[in-house]
């Protein structure tokens, strides 16, 4: 049986205003409420115990920041009624609860508002049946409120992880919830952490807080006694933000670390690392650079391939959660496609999901954007790899395979080109200097029929930026290639 968990993303929100319109939802998948209805819910993280899932909730019937959790089954039906710990969490976006699994009972783990402004860590043993085993307890105390936990289960014990005065620290906890040594300091430059486990060591990952642009993700290995492995290292430090939370998932032979970027004012892209389970930062690769805003992402395993899920959309009518499904090498394995597309007046603002035994549990909150209230859980199952497709009116119908010229041109600063495909494919897009070196590759993957836009800021893959003179871009499709020449002037 195969056991895991899953965390959601989630920073701050900003108010748009919506209209109404009708559901799209991939038909392949047929999602089931969870938490639907007059009361305001939001999905936190869950957990597999080999028959069913538990899902961490936030608000119910009582309260919108009451904390709570649901049984699911693995043919989506809700067993038994909501899960109360008779206790509360801070106001959304922050605070929802967050579940791992140690082989007899669950941990849910949570930002308490009991002293609100002040913010505690508390936990809540569940056993698979449900009910709550002893009292919740307090973690940890004084913690930074605009900042959520996360957890994992190694072999013996949990680990818990919290940031408080932007210091990152852990706590390992036993299956009888008792504190296991001293709190464990990580760095003391952190936000939006996540944590997963090899079998030997933990790895934590963070965003490095740099006043404006939060740039560098780094990453510590931790062992399951506690000890710091080394010292902390950069998993990532390319030269656009990296502001907002990211994931890891362990494959049984080295993790992969999924985030997303700013890469052009406001549009933000999907990449992750690879990371060695001695702390090796291996290779970099392209999970989704299409035009708009994809971010917030979630990463799970099947035992063969990933699943990488995320929001695609900026909070408006077009705000969809979508997912790709990649092999252990970062190699995209189907094409894109949509898992929650709005409803109503409500859009799917995050994505989470976990593997089961034979398939994924995915799950979303869909709420109204103009208040960011009012939401409902749903959720959906999807098999393992099976060719599932964007749906046909996503994509652009084309005839023939183009690359246009760069505007501006001659540029000093960003350059954009277009290139159109008649067929889903696989692609690269290479800029070479004048001598013929390799100065960066923009695309590298497998992309749907349609048309999209790529931009080059003048710098290489180190991030550095290079210097005048003229440049080629290239596009090779197959045994097809297009290449256009562009001029740099500084």
């Amino acid at each position: 049986m195969k056991k895991g968990f899953f965390i959601m993303t989630v920073v701050a929100v900003f108010s748009l205003a919506v209209t109404n319109i009708t559901a799209q939802t991939n038909p392949k998948f047929a999602e089931f409420p969870i938490a639907v209805g007059e009361d305001s819910t939001f999905v936190g993280g869950g957990a597999f115990d080999g028959t069913n899932y538990l899902l961490g909730i936030q608000g119910d019937t009582l309260g919108s920041s009451n904390i709570t959790a649901q049984l699911v089954s693995q043919t989506g039906s809700l067993i038994g009624s909501r899960i109360s710990v008779d206790r509360t969490g801070i106001p959304f976006p922050y605070g929802l609860p967050v579940v791992a699994f140690d082989g007899i009972n669950y941990l849910m783990v949570w930002d308490d508002a009991a002293l609100y402004p002040t913010c505690n860590i508390y936990g809540q043993f569940i056993d698979t049946l449900g009910n709550l085993i002893g009292a919740s307890f307090p973690i940890a105390t004084t913690v930074d409120n605009d900042e959520s936990p996360c957890i994992a289960f190694g072999d013996t014990t949990y680990m818990v992880l919290w940031v408080k005065n932007a210091s990152l620290f852990g706590q390992l906890i036993d299956r009888s919830g008792n504190l296991v040594g001293t709190e464990i300091f990580v760095s003391d430059s952190a936000r939006m952490p996540n944590i997963a486990f090899d079998g030997t060591n933990y790895l934590i990952a963070w965003v490095d807080i740099i006043p404006t642009t939060d740039i560098s993700i780094s990453g510590q290995l931790v062992s399951k006694q506690g000890t710091l492995v080394g010292l902390n290292f950069i998993i990532d430090d390319s030269p656009y933000p990296s502001d907002n939370p990211m994931s890891i998932c362990f494959d049984g032979s080295r993790y992969m670390v999924v985030f997303h970027e700013e890469v052009v004012s406001n549009e933000w892209d999907l990449f992750a690392r690879f990371v060695t389970t001695s702390g090796t930062v291996a290779e970099r690769i392209t999970i989704t650079d299409e035009p708009g805003n994809q971010w917030l992402p979630c990463i799970a395993f099947d035992g063969t391939n990933y699943l990488i899920t995320w929001t695609d959309g900026q909070w408006s009518i077009d705000t969809y959660s979508k997912g790709r499904f990649f092999d252990t090498s970062g190699v995209p394995v189907d094409t894109g496609f949509t898992i929650f597309a709005p409803l109503g007046d409500k859009i799917p603002l995050y994505i989470g999901a976990g593997f089961g035994d034979y398939q994924y549990l995915v799950v979303t909150t869909r709420c109204d954007t103009s208040t960011f209230t009012d939401g409902d859980v749903y959720g959906t199952f999807i098999p393992p790899y099976t060719g599932v497709e964007e749906k046909p009116d996503d994509r652009l119908e084309v005839a023939d395979f183009s690359l246009q010229q760069n505007t501006p041109n001659p540029f000093n600063s960003t350059t954009f080109f277009q290139y159109t495909l008649p067929k889903n494919d696989f692609l690269q897009i290479d800029i070479y200097d004048i001598t013929g070196h390799l100065v960066r590759t923009l695309v590298k993957g497998e992309r749907s029929a349609g048309t999209y836009t790529v931009s080059w800021n003048g710098k290489d893959t180190q991030g550095k930026s290079v210097s005048s003179g003229i440049y080629f871009y290239s596009l090779k499709v197959g045994n097809l290639r297009s290449t256009k020449k562009m001029l740099l002037v500084k």
